[in-house]
């Protein structure tokens, strides 16, 4: 009688922890490409407000002068992927730049770069796609129209910026700790941002690194055709060379109205359709949980930051457990300190810090330090189903120990 039991006391505590995150209001989790796609379009919001500043105040003082200097420092001062911030006049000559080091272009004709050219028919803002500036290396521009009181053109103010900083400040933060990695294009295949640095720069298209990829180009053409999507393609991992099958999905961000993709992907273990195949019956694999969760040897691992036999322990339970996608640990700190696969897991995630939607109903669990369950939105985008146990030594409250099925 006493199975029956605790089954419908887990199903009962499972519930309750989907309750209590709607009462307190916990956001839903999302899959971690939102995220970075939220951040750097706030990003580049804010760059178009302080374009728009820097045309107003050069619209009331003109192109050149100090009023014109102090705008354009003060433009340059607030983003710090910006190498030099420029007064255009109507000809596509620089009149002004700032900071000081680059004054010595001022004079400089731009007239030929593509973005000038737009920006002198239209009268509308600009971003450029990656160019060589006439200040020696690849780079990015954004124009803004400038006007008089009198509603005439005066020209336009320029920033010109590194894409990669820009991206990577953000990005690299967000992903952190995540089995994610993110890189961007543009929609013609130029890579703005990979975490090879040495790809960056690099054309999906034409480069020799990509021919042999032909499922890559494919996908890369489907990228730069539709603003979002997923797939599937081969490459090699990281730096690393071994080839391996990569997970996928692309979002969009743009300003004026030119667009830029941002790719995450999720390295696809070879043994990743086991996750999806005959599995045990979830009451065998919540056993086997609560076993492993009581066990000396992991008590003992844990207890003394052993993650190398706590590893070997994640694995074995991963091996003899199908259909189970990872299983993890959660500190009492509310750190995710491992899992097993890493491919599959957080790595020195700490829930309290980082504060993702959906982080709030994992501390939530956390601090019941009892049995749970929680189905949530993955970062790397798919739907996992979570089965947890606490983690005691003697009277010492060791954390979480939890396992994750795709639903």
């Amino acid at each position: 009688m006493r199975k029956p039991f605790a089954v419908l006391f887990s199903m009962m505590l499972g519930i309750g922890v989907f309750a209590l995150s709607s009462v307190c209001g916990a956001a839903d989790a999302e899959p971690v490409l939102k995220t970075v796609q939220r951040a750097v379009s706030a990003e580049l919001n804010r760059l178009d407000a302080g374009l728009q500043e820097a045309a107003r105040r050069l619209g009331a003082s003109g192109l050149v002068g100090e009023d014109a200097r102090s705008a354009l420092k003060e433009l340059c001062s607030k983003y710090p992927y910006a190498v030099d911030c420029a007064a255009v006049d109507p000809r596509g000559t620089m009149m002004t730049i700032e900071p000081a080091p680059f004054r010595m272009f001022e004079g400089t004709d731009i007239s030929a770069q593509e973005q000038v050219k737009r920006i002198m028919k239209t009268g509308a803002p600009v971003l450029s796609s990656v160019f060589r500036a006439v200040e020696g290396f690849p780079a990015v521009d954004a124009e803004y129209p400038v006007t008089g009181p009198d509603g005439r053109r005066l020209g336009s103010v320029s920033i010109l910026f590194h894409p990669e900083q820009l991206l990577g400040s953000i990005i690299a933060r967000t992903i952190e700790g995540m089995p994610v990695d993110i890189w961007v294009m543009e929609k013609g295949g130029l890579i703005l941002y990979d975490v090879d640095t040495s790809q960056v720069g690099l054309n999906l298209f034409a480069a020799e690194l990509y021919a042999p990829y032909t499922e890559l180009i494919t996908l890369g053409r489907r990228m730069a055709a539709v603003p979002e999507g997923e797939g599937v393609y081969t490459f090699h991992r990281g730096t690393a060379k071994d080839i391996v099958t990569k997970r996928a999905s692309w979002q969009t961000v743009s300003l004026y109205d030119t667009e830029w993709r941002l790719v995450a992907i999720h390295v696809e273990r070879a043994d990743s359709a086991r996750t999806t195949g005959i599995a045990e019956s979830p009451v065998r694999v919540e056993q086997k949980l609560e076993s492993l969760a009581k066990s000396t040897s992991l008590v003992s691992a844990l207890s003394a930051s052993d993650t190398t036999t706590a590893m070997v322990l994640f694995k074995q339970f991963y091996d003899d457990t199908p259909g189970v996608y990872s299983i993890q640990w959660i500190d009492g700190n509310g750190v995710n300190r491992f899992g097993y696969p890493p491919e599959n897991s957080l790595t020195a995630y700490d829930y309290r810090v980082r504060n993702k939607p959906g982080d709030p109903a994992i501390l939530t669990i956390l601090a019941g330090r009892t049995p749970a369950v929680h189905e949530t939105i993955l970062f790397e985008g798919r739907t996992g189903a979570f089965t947890f146990r606490p983690v005691f030594d003697r009277e010492q409250y060791l954390g979480m120990l939890y396992y994750i099925k795709l639903k």
